[in-house]
């Protein structure tokens, strides 16, 4: 929690602490279903496997409109994902 507070402290730009904020969300959610996944895969829940797995990709999705809409208003990628 404090690594992402922090972000809000630094000297960067209000879109670019934007940016960075919802990567570090975004990227410890997508972490932890990838995780779930595997457990999931594992004890053999194939319903809770389709929603979660539904649920990840919705995700990386949104995270690419995201980077394509910072990259257009500021000419550069928020992330390399």
């Amino acid at each position: 929690m404090e690594e992402f507070l922090a972000i809000f402290e630094t000297d960067q730009s209000e879109a670019e602490k934007i940016a960075k904020s919802f990567d570090h969300i975004t990227s410890f959610y997508i972490q932890h279903s990838e995780q779930e996944i595997e457990l999931l895969k594992a004890i053999g829940d194939k319903d809770q496997l389709v929603k979660t797995q539904i649920k990840t990709e919705t995700i990386k999705h949104v995270r690419k409109i995201f980077n394509d809409c910072f990259k257009r208003s500021t000419g550069k990628e928020a992330w390399n994902d």
